[in-house]
Formats: C-alpha cells, structure tokens, sequence
C-alpha cells in the first residue's frame, strides 16, 4: 500500500483495490493441533473417530493459504481475516480454520513487525468470528489487540477520513474491524457493519459465484465503509466427503482463484475495495491486484481520452 502517485495517496482507503487473504491465518494449521470448535458435529465426529487421518482431511479441506504471515505481507497482502476461539486448555485466543492455528498474538506480532519497517504501509485486520468467548474473554482479547498494536490503532471515530495521508499523518496504522457489540465500548476499534460482504450468500461452484458477484455488484445499495468481495467457492460436508482423498486447494481454489483474476480485468476500483480469494499466490492473483492501483492511478492522471471531435472516449 505504499504508493508514490499522489491521487492515490489522497485517495479514500475504501477506493483503492485492496488486496485480502481468506481465513488468512490459516497457514499456521497443522494436524497436529486439536479439532476447533468451528466445525460443524458430523465434521467433529468424522475428525475424532480417524484420528490422525481425519485431521489430516480436515486440514486439506480448510486451508486456505500455503503463504505464512510474513510472506502474504511481503507480496502484497493488506487486509487479513481471522475467525478466533479461546482456547480452554491454555487460556490463549487461536485462530481456527477447520484445526486450531497459532496464537492470534503471534500473527499480530508479525504484522506489528513488518509495520515497523515499513512506515508508510496500512493493514486491516477483519475479526469476524469468534468461538467459545464470553463477555470476559472478549475485553481481555481486545486488550490483548491494543496492546501488540498500540498507538497504530486508528480510532473508529476517524472513519470519515481515511485516506493514507490522513493516516500517515496521525500515525495510524491499523483498522481493526470487531465483529461484536461490545467494540462499541473501545474507540480504538470498528464495528462489524463497518464492513459488508458480497456475496452473501456461500457459493458452491464458480458459475455460482460469478453470477452472484455480478448480481451483488449491479444491486449493490449498502452504504458501508468497506466492501470486501469475497472470490471463495465453499463445498458443502457431503461434496467434500465424495472426495475425501483431494483438497481443497485442487478441487476449488485452483479453479475459482484463476477465474477471479480473470473477472477482475475490466472492474474498477470503486466496485472492488476489497478482494479476498484463496491461496494468494495461484494464477499472478497478487500481481494483477497490486498493479491494478497503478494503472487506475495513470488513468486519473492523464484524464479522459479524447478523440478527434473532441469528445470523450469511454
């Protein structure tokens, strides 16, 4: 997001082609780790009766990144989305995706990191589901937030601006997006309606979701903040059981993310703010993305094309 055209630096953060990782943390599952509580009950029986292979086949078909933390930041990775539970055994909050991950706390501090050393970056930080969390839990976790990003943190209350320059200027860094209504207690974070998805419905093929994603884009009336686009097909539990033996990443994502790439070409940056799809690294995904700033920048620049009577090429 560090970008040198100025239209784009004074442009608003919810007009720039952001790009997002689904269920970002899911790199750091392992099936070594525990059956998390985001599962449904056929899913948490299936995984507890075949042991070892069941964790396996749940990991294959949650997955959703190959890239670590670090990596997704280092190619281009500006919004992350995290579900999160607590963690009874340690008393710990981890990410979920099918097992449990790493501590939230460690991801974050991987993102503080790379902030550190790139001042002029902005991330986002989507938390959209949590698991096994009271009212309790839930400020000791936001405490937890607060601290590993501390003054980076940009106030909900500064939502009518939120250009990067205006951020460079203040400092702020961060825009952690809470889905719980107990954030309307700390200024320091934004509420879930900050944020709308399309679709919203789950699509269960790449028809499906490209039709939905026309439909949703045409129709599309929500006045929110930020609108995060969501290039994800998800199998239902019995599609998934026919074939077990495969993953995730070959039966959908090797398929959806190419496609998304592709559908992306001719949108701008106003209809898409935000683009999330599996495995980030597949098909030049983020390359297109990261580009596609650049080259919207040089259209702002050079204006409207003209042709020889002097009127406007569209």
């Amino acid at each position: 997001m560090e970008v040198s055209h100025s239209s784009l630096i004074r442009s608003q953060l919810v007009v720039l082609f952001l790009l997002g990782s689904n269920a970002s943390f899911s790199c750091t599952v392992t099936n070594a780790n525990q059956i998390s509580p985001d599962n449904s009950l056929p899913v948490k029986i299936f995984g507890h009766i075949s042991c070892c292979l069941g964790k396996e086949r749940i990991l294959q078909w949650n997955r959703t990144q190959d890239l670590t933390v670090v990596q997704q930041l280092t190619s281009g990775v500006r919004y992350f989305e995290a579900q999160v539970a607590a963690y009874s055994s340690t008393g710990d909050f981890r990410v979920v995706c099918g097992l449990y991950g790493d501590e939230l706390s460690s991801c974050m501090s991987k993102i503080n990191s790379f902030l550190d050393v790139h001042e002029k970056e902005v991330i986002i930080l989507d938390i959209n589901k949590f698991y096994n969390m009271n009212d309790i839990l839930h400020m000791k976790l936001l405490s937890i937030i607060t601290h590993s990003f501390d003054d980076k943190l940009c106030p909900y209350e500064t939502g009518g601006d939120v250009s990067l320059s205006s951020l460079w200027a203040q400092g702020h860094r961060v825009i952690v997006i809470y889905h719980n209504d107990i954030v309307n207690e700390y200024d320091n974070f934004w509420p879930g309606d900050a944020i709308f998805y399309h679709p919203r419905l789950t699509s269960i093929s790449p028809p499906d979701l490209l039709c939905q994603l026309e439909t949703n884009l045409k129709n599309a009336t929500e006045k929110k903040l930020f609108k995060c686009v969501r290039g994800v097909v998800s199998f239902s539990n019995r599609m998934c059981l026919l074939r077990l033996p495969s993953s995730r990443k070959r039966e959908i994502s090797s398929i959806v993310t190419p496609e998304i790439t592709s559908w992306l070409k001719d949108k701008s940056r106003a209809e898409i703010p935000i683009i999330t799809v599996d495995f980030v690294n597949l098909s030049n995904f983020v390359r297109h993305v990261v580009q596609r700033n650049t080259l919207d920048s040089e259209e702002l620049l050079q204006g409207p094309k003209t042709c020889m009577n002097g009127k406007h090429i569209e």
